[in-house]
Formats: structure tokens, sequence, C-alpha cells
């Protein structure tokens, strides 16, 4: 697993979405921003610090400026310098275009803290800059495997070497479906509890098959056969049948870990003339089905159980 671990004030400045430009602390931009989430210091400024999250971005919005405005400012320089003495707040963000009152300017100076501004309004920025940093703090692991867009579900399809999943996700492409990623998937688990997946950058759009050699999807399938990122909503695990029993039925529902969170599951196994990459799309559109509540082997085994019920009633 990888992390990247924080980003500095410059690299946020850098952010054209975010629309920052810097006010003030130019020396200090190098400070590290490591949590992914915004702060607006509201009850702090007040002298209440209790549950006050210091190791954020402060955010000062058109509510903290007027409090700013009506505040005693001998109170207003000792709070402001409460704040920035209770833990490592990498930067303050005026937002709504505001200008930081003096007190803010010589409480952030003296604390060696950057104080920056934006055009955007304070809710525009907080999404912005948490979606902006969920993706650049977020942990990353890589995976063996091919990922594949199948009728819109991301099927990450992993099995032993040689077992055939390349050869499967050709056979996905050319029914259609859009490649993301061959032999390494970069997974990324996202704010929100969801996993992305991509191609690392030297593989991307790019696979290799076994007797072909390597292949360029976009130049021989087209534009439209391999996409950038996809959520990852299912495993498929090709597998020897050998190996392990099967479930028929496809009563049980398994699960794989992946970052800590818990993907549905399928093992599928390798057997002389079987299509597998029909049974693939018919197992996402089944995913599908199981995401709105719908089991159709749960369905099944309950109407058997019912069955044998009325059965022993009759005898």
């Amino acid at each position: 697993m990888e992390f990247t671990k924080s980003i500095t004030v410059a690299e946020l400045l850098q952010v054209k979405a975010l629309h920052l430009e810097l006010v003030c602390g130019k020396r200090y931009i190098h400070r590290e921003i490591v949590q992914p989430s915004v702060n607006r210091p509201g009850l702090a400024l007040s002298g209440q610090l209790t549950n006050f999250r210091a190791d954020s971005v402060q955010v000062f919005g058109h509510s903290e400026y007027e409090f700013c405005l009506k505040e005693n400012k001998t109170r207003l320089r000792a709070n402001i310098t409460k704040i920035l003495s209770e833990g490592t707040a990498p930067c303050i963000v005026m937002t709504g275009d505001l200008d930081p009152l003096p007190a803010i300017r010589k409480g952030c100076l003296n604390a060696d803290v950057p104080v920056l501004k934006t055009t955007m309004d304070s809710s525009a920025f907080m999404a912005e800059f948490s979606r902006f940093v969920d993706e650049k703090l977020s942990p990353i692991t890589h995976i063996h495997g091919v990922l594949v867009r199948v009728s819109g579900i991301g099927v990450l399809i992993r099995g032993d070497a040689g077992i055939g999943k390349s050869e499967c996700a050709l056979e996905l492409i050319k029914r259609g479906h859009i490649l993301v990623a061959d032999d390494v998937v970069e997974v990324q688990k996202r704010w929100g509890r969801y996993l992305v997946g991509s191609c690392p950058a030297m593989l991307k759009h790019y696979m290799e098959v076994r007797g072909l050699g390597i292949l360029d999807v976009p130049l021989l399938f087209g534009v439209g056969s391999t996409l950038e990122e996809t959520n990852i909503d299912m495993e498929v695990f090709l597998t020897s049948p050998t190996k392990q029993p099967i479930d028929r039925l496809g009563v049980e529902q398994k699960t794989t870990d992946i970052l800590g969170v818990e993907v549905p599951s399928l093992h599928l196994p390798v057997t002389p003339g079987r299509n597998l990459a029909v049974l693939i799309e018919v197992a996402s559109l089944n995913q599908q089905l199981k995401s709105q509540g719908i089991f159709s082997a749960k369905e099944f085994s309950q109407k058997i159980l019912d069955k044998m019920k009325k059965g022993n009633h009759g005898k």
C-alpha cells in the first residue's frame, strides 16, 4: 500500500480550479497539508477551542469575517494567536475575495502561516478543495489483474498467471466493453469508501496477450475502447475448477477486501469451451440487479424451501 502523505501550500496555489492567490507569508508556503478536510474556525474565534481541528486548512468566510469586524481587536488578536498555536494549521484561506483584517494578517505572520484568498464562496471552495486533496492523499495499492468497464460496472478480473485474464478482457473489448488497465491496476480509495481503478502511465492503453505480444488497444479498436479510470464494483476471480468447490446456485455472496473496502467477488472456473466474456457480461448485469435488491439465487432458493414446506404440511 502506498500513501501520498502530504501536499504543500505551494502546490495548492497551482490548482487552477481553486482560484487561489497568495496574500502574505510567501516564505511559509512550504508548509504541508496532511488533512483532507478544511475547518471553519467559528467558535474558536471567540476562544472556544473544544473539538477544534487545528491541523486543517482554516477557512474564513463572510460569517467569520463579520464576527472579526465586530469583535474587540485585542481579544481577536489573542484568539487568533491561540488558534494558530494550537496545532500546525498549514494556511488560512479567505473566501469570497475577502481581504484579511490586520489582526488576521499579523497573527498569521507571527505564527509563520501563509494567508491565501479565493474568489470562490466558502461552500464551493470547500467542496473543490476536498475533492482535490482527497485524490492526492488517499491510500493507493497496485493489484495484478485487468480492469474492464462492462455494462456500466467496473469489473476487476484476477487469477493465476496464464489463466487467461487478458484474453478474456480482449474478448470483452471486441464485444464493445471498455478497457481501463491490463496487467497492473492502480487502486485508490476515495472519500466515501469507494474504490477507483486506473492504469499506471507507462502501461496506459496497452495490453499484453500471450502469442500476440503488446497491443495498442485504441489503434486496434478505436478511441472509445479505453477509459482513464472507473469505480471498482466487483471482482471476478478466474480459477481452476479443481482448486475449490464452486457454489452452483450462487446463493453465497463472497467479498474481497481491498484497502479496507469489501468488494463483491465471484469465482469463475476456467474450463475448455466456456465463454468467459459472456459469463462476465451476465455477472455484471446480475450485480446491477443485486445492488437494486434483486438477488435471483436467493429468491429461487426461497421458492424451493417454500415448496418443500408446503409438501411436508400436505403429508
